[in-house]
């Protein structure tokens, strides 16, 4: 039974490699048709060589961009009891961190409810395996929460994301992702300063370009810490890393039109020289590796200019001839 269960679990990773293979190609071959579309821009080849070239390009992007949405979801035993594990994980440092004693022992039994819910499973990770056993027994007798909320976080913190293969899949996925869109942005950012003369039109590229990199780079950042530095890694949040990278060249261009506004309101004129498109591809590159920093700027922009009209109930209770 012992070699049927090693020979299952084997044939499980070798799986999951081929599946990482075949993102890997579909990762090489949509990269390597952006860069020949973009070389045929350059060189003003034929249009249906451009055709071509952009067909084959988005038919390559998007078996990578749907492969890598699938495969950064995992939904096995293995992903199950991960996502357990850093639920716990989670709420127990907050536990650490609270002073208030009711709170933080409710934040211990709420890791111990996450972590009932796979204690009776059986992954097939050695690793979660035995953690598992260790955390389910480990007696409580005679010492307090804290000290078992140390026991418990410092045996949650001594396992790896990598050691898990699903989830090691899914961190190789996005990181591929993120991979992909720092190169994109590179190959834009380039033809624009070669094909493109008008400065305007190369800062937006330029705007949109910064603000992809950066967006990517953050999340290169991110997941370096969530994996070897926190070790709370979890595949509930591929959506942020996938969409962060248009959200960065969104961004990129809201804050280039935000410069070009400002610089038209208080010189009546439109910014020029040379060095324009540099300067917003710096500010685009910001906005992306900052995101949330500016959604919460332009969330407060919003909302001193938009301000919520006051509800009928409140304006029932304003004072008589008050406006």
């Amino acid at each position: 039974m012992e070699g049927m269960k090693d020979e299952g679990q084997g044939a499980r990773i070798e799986g999951k490699d081929a599946r990482l293979a075949s993102v890997l190609v579909l990762f090489g071959l949509s990269l390597l048709a952006l860069a020949s579309l973009c070389l045929g821009v350059v060189l003003d080849t034929s249009l249906n060589l451009l055709v071509s070239a952009a067909l084959l390009t988005a038919i390559t992007l998007l078996s990578f961009w749907l492969s890598s949405i699938w495969l950064a979801q995992p939904n096995d035993v293995d992903s199950v009891c991960w996502e357990a594990l850093h639920q716990s994980l989670v709420s127990w440092r907050q536990a650490v961190k609270e002073q208030e004693e009711t709170r933080g022992k409710s934040l211990y039994e709420q890791g111990k409810g996450s972590l009932s819910l796979v204690q009776t499973a059986e992954p097939n990770c050695p690793q979660l395996s035995q953690l598992l056993r260790q955390l389910s027994t480990r007696s409580e007798e005679g010492s307090g929460w804290r000290f078992e909320v140390s026991y418990r976080l410092g045996a949650l913190s001594a396992i790896s994301p990598f050691s898990v293969p699903s989830v090691r899949l899914a961190i190789w996925v996005q990181t591929l992702w993120q991979l992909w869109a720092i190169g994109a942005g590179i190959l834009a950012a380039s033809v624009a300063w070669v094909e493109i003369d008008q400065l305007p039109l190369r800062a937006l590229v330029y705007a949109a370009s910064g603000g992809t990199i950066g967006a990517s780079l953050y999340n290169l950042r991110t997941l370096a810490d969530h994996i070897a530095v926190q070790r709370d890694y979890s595949t509930r949040f591929w959506v942020d890393y996938l969409t962060r990278p248009f959200l960065g060249a969104v961004l990129g261009v809201v804050v280039y039109a935000f410069a070009v506004g400002l610089t038209w309101t208080l010189t009546l004129q439109s910014p020029v020289g040379a060095q324009m498109p540099k300067v917003i591809f710096a500010l685009g590159f910001l906005s992306g590796y900052s995101l949330r920093s500016v959604l919460a700027w332009l969330n407060g922009i919003a909302k001193s200019i938009f301000r919520p009209a006051p509800s009928a109930s409140q304006e029932q209770q304003s004072p008589p001839g008050e406006q």
